[in-house]
């Protein structure tokens, strides 16, 4: 049987500060341009929307299940946005 998912995509957001964090992915999908959007819930019950392209192998995040605990860091990008920079497995 099936685990159903019933995702509020409004409880989630960007990430906003550099880090290295532990986060549950709780939901993922693919983008329009070839990107995976993945929505996790941090440690501290934050929850953020983090974005994997294909150019950097999607940090792997195409390999990680529902459900499964990883290490998100965040780092600030040239144009100052934080982006996901690398994901690792617990």
């Amino acid at each position: 049987m099936s685990k159903e998912y019933k995702i509020n995509f409004d409880d989630y957001s960007f990430m906003d500060a550099e880090g290295t964090y532990l986060a549950i992915l709780d939901f993922k999908l693919w983008g329009k341009k070839q990107n995976i959007i993945a929505y996790f819930t941090l440690e501290s019950g934050k929850k953020i929307i983090a974005v994997a392209y294909k150019d950097n192998d999607y940090h792997g995040l195409n390999d990680v299940e529902l459900d499964e605990t990883v290490r998100l860091t965040f780092e600030k990008s040239q144009s100052g946005r934080i982006r996901l920079s690398e994901v690792g497995n617990i």
